[in-house]
């Protein structure tokens, strides 16, 4: 999965001399978090609606005889200039990884410093869900603990087959020095694809396993 797939290509932007009060608007209308700040079509920074928030806790700057000497600030003087990005190229998992990370809620996309899109955590959730069937695909998922070993995953594959049964996703993920496949699977007779699996020799775990 890559990020220019999953991104929203051509976002609503502003500019370092757009007002924060036209950001905020803009947050608000689209129900967005984040506005990429762009120089022509070159990212200069990014605002957030926390940052707008933030500024209109602050007290406006006055002169000697207590008048507002900026009653419209501009976007350029809160937003953040050193900005952390992603190219299209990159993969849903960096991105992920980025995100965990430093805690942010979204990533601008460039390519070198042109702006091409912006891609937020529910483009990455909506990726996997995706990904991994589970939204309106229906079926059941089932855990199987495997070796390290391609060929035990080629017998689960086939044993699955003879049994009739549609692998509708299948996830592999490092565990206690082995692997467990999590599959979804179109049955509706889990209890009984378990019991063969076993009797053939794999490991179905109970969900307390999980938990040791």
């Amino acid at each position: 999965m890559y990020v220019g797939r999953r991104m929203t290509a051509k976002p609503i932007t502003v500019s370092p001399e757009d007002t924060v009060m036209r950001a905020g608007h803009l947050l608000k209308e689209n129900r967005f978090h984040h506005l990429p700040v762009v120089a022509g079509e070159e990212l200069a920074g990014i605002v957030t609606d926390t940052d707008i928030r933030n500024t209109t806790l602050e007290e406006p700057p006055v002169n000697g005889e207590g008048e507002v000497l900026d009653k419209e600030r501009k976007v350029g003087e809160i937003m953040t200039r050193d900005v952390i990005t992603v190219n299209p190229w990159d993969t849903i998992e960096d991105a992920l990884v980025i995100l965990h990370r430093k805690r942010f809620g979204a990533l601008p996309v460039v390519e070198g410093r042109k702006l091409v899109g912006i891609i937020t955590k529910t483009d990455i959730l909506a990726a996997f869900i995706d990904t991994l069937r589970i939204e309106g695909a229906g079926g059941v998922r089932i855990e199987v603990i495997l070796p390290r070993d391609v060929s035990f995953l080629l017998r689960l594959i086939r044993k699955l087959e003879e049994m009739k049964i549609e692998i509708r996703s299948l996830v592999l993920s490092p565990f206690r020095g082995e692997f467990v496949a999590f599959l979804r699977i179109g049955t509706i007779d889990v209890g009984n694809v378990k019991s063969v699996l076993r009797e053939s020799g794999f490991t179905v775990p109970a969900l307390e396993d999980f938990f040791g």
